[in-house]
């Protein structure tokens, strides 16, 4: 199935506001996968990294050239942790209720 293209029109802010978040989410992704790749702490991405991600959408798309260049210092988007439920704690002395556990 073929999807059909879209026009959006956005304004110059938001644009700004989603090219800069856009070079702080890749820059961490390429941080996260160096990481994971040598084993060691991620780093926080610099300035000098997002800037890169800029550079390259504004090579890439020159239509939005104009706004990504315009851009001195991208703000560095750092989500909010994972919600993680603390695990349960299971007291290994306590007995299997009836038909849990295993063969039961």
């Amino acid at each position: 199935m073929l999807s059909t293209m879209r026009t959006v029109i956005v304004s110059e802010t938001t644009l700004a506001a989603l090219l800069e978040a856009h070079a702080s989410m890749a820059a961490w992704h390429y941080e996260l996968w160096r990481a994971l790749r040598d084993q060691s702490p991620p780093r926080t991405p610099d300035e000098a990294t997002r800037k890169a991600f800029l550079a390259r959408v504004a090579a890439d798309f020159p239509e939005i050239a104009a706004t990504a260049k315009g851009i001195d210092a991208p703000r560095l988007y750092v989500p909010p942790p994972p919600a993680v439920e603390p695990r349960a704690f299971v007291d290994p002395a306590a007995p299997v209720p009836p038909g849990e556990g295993a063969g039961g």
